[in-house]
């Protein structure tokens, strides 16, 4: 009990916590309590999100949010601009039970996983960026399990239809000349791109958008030539118009499993992919190669303590945690290569806050793709900025 509780204890990614609660529970009578229906029903779906709310955002300029934390020993800045805008699609935090469709209220479990999910990821940007996030009618975490089910098309295209709403909200929210970055986990990145796909690439946003960073999903290595050619994996560490991606696996488990199968959308539609080769950019050199970065070159990997309760997910509610400021990053936590498959490994954790939350089989660390390189990321994101300021 103690061990599987440990295991799910700090939960960013969806994908980690499912397979903690099968283990927990067993497969069948998981997937009976918290897996989504098996038909996809129109009429069941939650109601619309109103973007012109506040209600209906995560994390947004004129809120307080997790997005704006900062270390407890630093010092925030008073009233610092803020150049550039970042349109931030959260990860997958709903598991059931319910719909195929998450209903976007802080008060279920799904709210509460955001909390630290925002914290991290979000606060990336807080010093040189105004963060937006929407709340959207997420996929079901079955959306990524159930090969081959049109529900799970569905469930996706739905919470791409918010994201899409939000999106046209951000932009009548801001001037049209500010400079933007769009970014994005799990299955927030897989929207972010198709995002791109749609609505950024060939107009006059393109010239706008200072660099993507859609991280945490398996992106098929021929995204580049059906789809984001026009935007292009970034090379280097200050090219800008261009896409930061990569998943991690620590180098004490086999890495991604190639014949894995994942919901990927295409201009001609979805499909079910398994990618023997996928986008990998290093986050320790910003470079697409396969060149090993000793853990010197690591500025810091920081997480939040989070409290995962299954009596919380099993009532669908919301403990009401919250952080008041970020712990210290850890300098030198691990070195990072991609491998010929596009697989990121990095070195595995044995002890420490990074050696729990993850598949103790693969060594998938999911929930930490942000969090590993945090202070690599915001310092990326700075440089980038300035070198499109030109």
């Amino acid at each position: 009990m103690k061990t599987i509780i440990k295991w799910i204890a700090i939960v960013f990614g969806g994908l980690v916590a499912f397979v903690a609660i099968l283990a927990f529970f067993g497969e069948s009578l998981a997937t009976a309590y918290l897996g989504a229906p098996k038909a996809f029903s129109a009429e069941k779906t939650p109601a619309r999100l109103d973007y012109t709310s506040l209600d209906s955002w995560a994390a947004h300029p004129d809120t307080s949010d997790p997005t704006d934390l900062h270390k407890a020993n630093e010092t925030p800045p008073e009233d610092a601009a803020h150049p550039v805008d970042v349109f931030y699609v959260h990860p997958t935090t709903y598991f059931g039970p319910g719909e195929w469709n998450a209903i976007a209220d802080d008060s279920n479990f799904a709210g509460q996983l955001l909390e630290p999910i925002l914290a991290v990821h979000g606060s990336v940007f807080r010093d040189c960026c105004d963060v937006y996030s929407p709340h959207y009618r997420q996929a079901h975490i079955g959306s990524f399990i159930r090969h081959g089910s049109p529900a799970s098309f569905a469930a996706l295209d739905l919470a791409f239809f918010d994201v899409d709403a939000a999106f046209d909200e951000f932009l009548s929210q801001r001037h049209a000349d500010r400079p933007f970055i769009i970014a994005g986990h799990s299955q927030g990145s897989l929207h972010a791109i198709r995002l791109i796909e749609t609505r950024i690439q060939g107009t006059d946003l393109q010239d706008h958008m200072i660099a993507a960073y859609p991280i945490g999903y398996w992106v098929p290595a021929d995204k580049l030539t059906r789809g984001l050619g026009p935007t292009g994996l970034c090379q280097t560490a200050d090219q800008t118009g261009c896409l930061v991606t990569y998943d991690s696996y620590g180098d004490l488990g086999p890495g991604r499993d190639l014949s894995g199968q994942i919901p990927y959308w295409y201009a001609s539609g979805w499909e079910w992919v398994s990618p023997q080769t996928t986008l990998c950019v290093n986050p320790l050199s910003w470079e697409a190669n396969t060149e090993t970065v000793s853990a010197d070159a690591n500025k810091g990997a920081l997480t939040t303590d989070s409290v995962f309760s299954l009596i919380s997910l099993l009532r669908d509610r919301n403990d009401g945690i919250t952080f008041d400021a970020l712990p210290d990053s850890v300098p030198a936590l691990t070195g990072a290569h991609c491998d010929a498959n596009g697989t990121l490994f990095v070195e595995g954790q044995t002890e420490g806050p990074f050696s729990v939350g993850m598949d103790q089989k693969t060594h998938m660390y999911h929930s930490y793709d942000w969090s590993l390189f945090y202070e690599n990321l915001k310092e990326n994101v700075e440089n980038r900025i300035v070198k499109f300021a030109g």
